[in-house]
C-alpha cells in the first residue's frame, strides 16, 4: 500500500521495516485496517478492561465476518472472539438451505485455509483458526454444504490468489501457477499419482521462499484441503 501511495511498484521489500520505523515518504506511519482503527474509541471510552472482558485470553473483543456462502442468513455479522463455528453457522446464520449437510467453511479471506464439518465446535480466535491451518485474515467466511466439491474450491482460491500475486516471488508466481495446472487436472479426471506429493511440496516451498503475506498464505486452501479432504 505504502509503495503504491508512493508511486511505486506495489511490491514487498526483500528486507522487512516495519511501517512505524520508516514509511510513508520515509517517515514513520501507523498503518491498521478500518476494523482496527474503529475498535480505538471503544478502548479508549470503555477503557482496556471493558474491551478485554469480551473474547478469549489471547484474542479479545469482537470481530465482524462477512457470513457468505451455502447459509440461510448471509451479510456481516459481529461476534465475540471465542463463539464457536457452530454457533455462528446455526445461531446467526439461520443453518445451511435446504436442511443440507454442512461440509466445510473457508475462513480468513482467499488464503485463509477450509474447516471441516468434524471441527465445527471450534472456538473462532486467532490462534484456534491457526491451528487448524487457517486464519482470521479478513474476516471472510465462506460456508460449504455437503455438494461442494473441495478440490474445485482449493482450485479457485488457487487460481484468485495467482491473479493477484505481483509476481516478483518466483516461487509465488511459478508455483501458484504449477498448483493451478495441476488442480485443473484433478478436476478433469487427469491427476495422477504424483499430483498430491507435488501439490504438498509446491505449497511448503511457496510457503517458506515467498516475501509478503499473500504468498505465505496462498497454499492455505490446498493444505487444508488435502488434510481434510484427501479421499477426494
Amino acid at each position: 500500500l505504502i509503495q503504491s501511495i508512493e508511486g511505486k511498484v506495489g511490491e514487498p521489500r526483500a528486507k522487512h521495516i516495519h511501517a512505524t520505523d520508516r514509511g510513508l515518504w520515509g517517515y514513520p506511519t501507523v498503518l491498521n485496517n478500518v476494523e482496527t482503527w474503529a475498535n480505538i474509541p471503544l478502548i479508549i471510552n470503555d477503557g482496556a478492561k471493558g474491551y478485554a472482558s469480551i473474547g478469549t485470553e489471547n484474542s479479545k473483543g469482537t470481530k465482524i465476518f462477512s457470513l457468505v456462502g451455502k447459509i440461510n442468513n448471509t451479510g456481516l455479522v459481529e461476534v465475540p472472539m471465542g463463539m464457536t463455528i457452530k454457533e455462528i453457522l446455526f445461531d446467526i446464520g439461520g443453518g445451511i438451505p435446504n436442511d443440507k449437510k454442512f461440509k466445510a467453511i473457508q475462513t480468513g479471506g482467499p488464503s485463509g485455509g477450509c474447516i471441516p464439518n468434524s471441527l465445527i465446535d471450534l472456538p473462532i480466535d486467532f490462534d484456534e483458526l491457526k491451528k487448524a491451518g487457517s486464519m482470521m485474515g479478513s474476516g471472510g467466511m465462506i460456508v460449504m454444504d455437503e455438494d461442494t466439491c473441495m478440490v474445485d474450491v482449493a482450485r479457485y482460491f488457487v487460481e484468485f490468489n495467482l491473479d493477484e500475486s505481483c509476481g516478483k516471488c518466483s516461487s509465488c508466481r511459478e508455483g501458484n501457477a504449477r498448483m493451478l495446472e495441476i488442480l485443473e487436472d484433478i478436476c478433469a479426471g487427469k491427476g495422477d499419482k504424483n499430483s498430491i506429493p507435488l501439490l504438498e511440496e509446491l505449497s511448503e516451498y511457496i510457503k517458506e521462499t515467498s516475501l509478503c503475506g499473500l504468498g505465505t498464505t496462498a497454499p492455505n486452501p490446498v493444505l487444508t484441503t488435502l488434510k481434510y479432504f484427501k479421499d477426494e
